[in-house]
């Protein structure tokens, strides 16, 4: 009996982790939109139904800016799964910004 349930543990498919980003904007500018619109689409395309993504406007919420050291935006930061990361800019370079969140290896 113990053997079947270590082998059905083996067997299970391991549980991947959610992805928590936050991304620093300033209003509706140019930059900031692209970011918003690069991230949701790499998240769909990569992490689809495993990410959440909080997005902050520096021009609402400057204190949330300072505590996070957030002196650029677009700034994105991975918050979950650890090591944090932090990615400036509009986020078009799709393969560096994969590499930088670790995500061009098998996520799907």
């Amino acid at each position: 009996m113990k053997a079947r349930k270590r082998e059905r543990r083996r067997e299970a498919k391991p549980v991947r982790e959610t992805h928590i980003f936050r991304l620093f904007v300033a209003g509706n500018e140019s930059n900031s939109s692209q970011a918003r619109r690069n991230l949701a689409r790499i998240c769909e395309e990569h992490i689809k139904g495993r990410h959440k993504i909080e997005v902050v406007d520096v021009l609402k919420d400057v204190s949330s800016a300072h505590k996070n050291r957030v002196l650029v935006t677009p700034t994105l930061i991975l918050i979950k799964p650890l090591p944090k990361v932090i990615v400036l800019g509009n986020l078009n370079d799709t393969e560096q910004v994969l590499a930088a969140l670790r995500l061009n290896g098998d996520e799907r």
